[in-house]
């Protein structure tokens, strides 16, 4: 029998028994309470899993028994947990729901196939009597990807790609690996790394995520400066549809019409289930360290970044946070020995009474560097020069192995704030390097005004973490004591603000969080008319009975209003 396949706990983020250590951090409840503005705390945790009613399970038993002639029974799962578990994503809204145990939705039926032949089967029955099936990862999506509903009522199946979890082979001449779909990031790399290779994608959800839910949603991970982003990695694919398998060659380039391995990239399983992939990977590198930088402001960093790309020098990793981001992570230190709390007090001191560095507007900038011995001393000389020209102090190796330690742990402060009642999530976007500071500017005071509307003291941070040739990503975190009895929509109209800002002063909609349903209002605006109308020709001509994750990318009549913002909600908070 196939090992039981791991997910993250129903109500948050991480394995059971993960949390946010608060005690190993001191500073960051105190900085959080003062910003936000909390003087009393109220404490809202999960309800039981006990306590919550789940609706009841349809059964569409033609499809079943078409089913289960095909697949072991060991390979479907109705029990409450499992349905629990896959009913939702990780978004602000998936989980300030679940958390009230406000489940209105679940997959009537979980299914774990563990080949191609059983996704065809499935896909196949699911397709012949009309049952919805959403494709399922690591479930740490958080754009509504995988609500589990169905405006039809039909039988909601989700299908687990856990159990497809293998590396299948490693062409170690031409460094491209054929993997399957449903391996954790951890697993994969493990198994990659075996075989002397990397894929080089570390998204920060890695732990929590999978090969196929990267390429569904069009990911980005950490080191996306050095190895591009996933749509860059991706040589060949299969994925099955509802109108049949589609598969591409693995061929390094070609020009045979429409790209069809880019239909399928971000597709967010309305098309079909991505089965098979074959990937560039790369060899490891013989060295890799990180380090901490501290610059005098945001436009210097900005700058200092700008000139690595136009002098082709980008380190592996480029993180800059603007100074609200710079302070939360100076919140987020771990607690230290006497000792090494003095050395710390006086490089404060070197920093601002020798480097004149204001720490109110001061931004930290977390790099990697890695590769052969002599090629990573020249990179990290020559980007060194380049940073210290634009005004940035180095502060060595500390801040870049606390970061190296602590970089999949950020989810969990949102578990910990939402123990607290608070409002926080993040957007994020793209644009070009001639509008970036403007954008920042322009988003950054548009979610402030909205907190402010909700009645609410307003945190706004940004960081830049994925550098392009003609400009760069930006990652908004924001926070807000809650407006009590209208927490929902408080939530969604900040996040309205957030996008409206994106696409009003020439952002994307999404760098890489997907569209799914929370992005679904201004996919339109964001695609065109005329790119929506041949997404949706697309649809129709994969999968004609919209059985694939419907409600996802594809916005109804009244977007906003089925979004779940009102115009009565939109009034409250905006009124003098």
């Amino acid at each position: 029998m196939p090992a039981e396949v791991k997910h993250m706990k129903w109500w948050g983020w991480g394995d059971e028994g993960a949390s946010f250590d608060i005690s190993d951090r001191p500073g960051v409840w105190p900085y959080l309470a003062t910003q936000l503005g909390i003087t009393e705390t109220e404490m809202t945790p999960p309800v039981t899993f006990e306590s919550i009613q789940l609706p009841a399970a349809k059964r569409h038993e033609q499809f079943l028994t078409d089913a289960r002639r095909a697949l072991k029974p060991d390979q479907f799962r109705d029990d409450k947990m499992e349905r629990l578990v896959h009913a939702a994503g990780k978004s602000f809204r998936d989980l300030w729901r679940l958390r009230r145990g406000l489940v209105s939705h679940a997959p009537d039926l979980v299914v774990y196939p563990e080949s191609e032949a059983d996704v065809v089967a499935i896909v196949t029955a699911a397709h012949s009597h009309e049952v919805v099936l959403i494709p399922f990862g690591g479930g740490s999506n958080i754009a509504g990807c995988l609500e589990s509903k169905d405006a039809y009522g039909r039988m909601v199946v989700s299908l687990d790609m856990g159990r497809m979890n293998r590396v299948l082979e490693v062409d170690a001449h031409s460094l491209v690996a054929r993997l399957q779909p449903g391996a954790l990031g951890d697993d994969m790399e493990a198994q990659l790394q075996s075989h002397g290779v990397t894929l080089g994608h570390f998204p920060d959800s890695f732990l929590h995520s999978t090969l196929g839910g990267w390429i569904a949603t069009r990911s980005a991970g950490m080191q996306s400066d050095k190895y591009g982003k996933i749509e860059d990695m991706v040589v060949s694919l299969r994925m099955v549809t509802p109108s049949g398998t589609i598969v591409t060659r693995t061929v390094p380039k070609c020009s045979n019409g429409i790209d069809v391995n880019h239909l399928c990239i971000g597709s967010e399983g309305i098309l079909g289930v991505i089965t098979e992939a074959a990937m560039r990977v790369h060899r490891l590198p013989e060295r890799k360290a990180y380090y901490g930088y501290l610059f005098p402001d945001f436009e210097s960093g900005v700058a200092a970044v700008y000139e690595c790309v136009r002098r082709d020098l980008m380190p592996v990793i480029t993180r800059l946070n603007d100074p609200f981001k710079t302070q939360l992570s100076f919140a987020f230190k771990q607690r230290t020995t006497p000792f090494k709390q003095r050395i710390a007090n006086a490089m404060k001191w070197y920093l601002r009474h020798v480097k004149r560095i204001d720490f109110a507007k001061c931004c930290m900038m977390i790099t990697a560097f890695e590769g052969e011995p002599a090629a990573f001393r020249q990179r990290r000389a020559e980007v060194n020069d380049i940073y210290r020209n634009h005004g940035a102090a180095s502060l060595g190796d500390s801040p870049g192995r606390s970061f190296e330690k602590s970089k999949y742990d950020f989810p969990h402060l949102r578990d910990f704030v939402m123990d607290r009642g608070i409002i926080a999530d993040v957007s994020e976007t793209a644009t070009v390097w001639s509008n970036l500071l403007n954008l920042h500017a322009k988003t950054s005071d548009a979610i402030a005004q909205a907190i402010r509307d909700t009645g609410s003291p307003p945190w706004v941070g940004c960081h830049v973490s994925h550098n392009y040739h003609a400009g760069a990503s930006l990652y908004f975190t924001f926070g807000a004591a809650p407006h009590r009895g209208r927490e929902l929509e408080q939530y969604l109209y900040v996040k309205k603000a957030a996008e409206d800002a994106f696409l009003k002063h020439g952002g994307t909609l999404s760098h890489h969080h997907a569209v799914g349903t929370e992005h679904l209002p201004w996919i339109e605006e964001d695609l065109s008319p005329a790119g929506l109308h041949a997404v949706r020709a697309l649809k129709t001509g994969l999968d004609p009975k919209n059985i694939m994750n419907p409600g996802k990318i594809l916005p109804g009549k009244n977007p906003i209003a089925e979004w779940g913002l009102s115009a009565k909600a939109i009034h409250v908070f905006r009124k003098p």
